[in-house]
């Protein structure tokens, strides 16, 4: 006797469509090896669209610290980009740094579920 299985699948949603896209503004420090007390410039190479009027907080602090030493307050391009100068703090010690936008998933927009990274990148501090 031969037995004959049929399955129906139904299409699950969910599995099938696409993950959400999420945009993370790429940052970039110049100099990328200060010393203390010198002034740089954080800056987008790659920009997020942003609410009109939205104002970004960029922080500098050491690699694993969580206090700022230093921000400065820059309002974007209507199409995200901005460059903002901002001194590396004199009383930071020479090592990893990081440049970061503090208050980036309070402007933007994370969509449920999806993994949303900081926009932050890192440079060295020179002695």
């Amino acid at each position: 006797m031969a037995m004959l299985l049929v399955v129906v699948c139904a299409p699950l949603t969910s599995c099938l469509s696409a993950p959400s896209t999420v945009c993370v503004p790429t940052l970039t420090v110049d100099p990328d090896n200060p010393r203390p007390g010198r002034i740089v410039t954080v800056s987008t190479t790659d920009a997020c669209p942003l609410p009109a009027g939205a104002e970004l907080t960029v922080r500098i602090q050491p690699v694993g610290e969580t206090i700022p030493l230093a921000q400065a307050r820059v309002t974007p391009d209507p199409d995200g980009s901005f460059a903002v100068s901002i001194t590396v703090p004199p009383t930071i010690r020479p090592g990893r740094a990081v440049a970061s936008i503090s208050n980036y998933w309070d402007i933007a927009t994370c969509p449920e579920g999806a993994s949303c990274a900081s926009a932050a990148v890192e440079f060295t501090v020179a002695p």
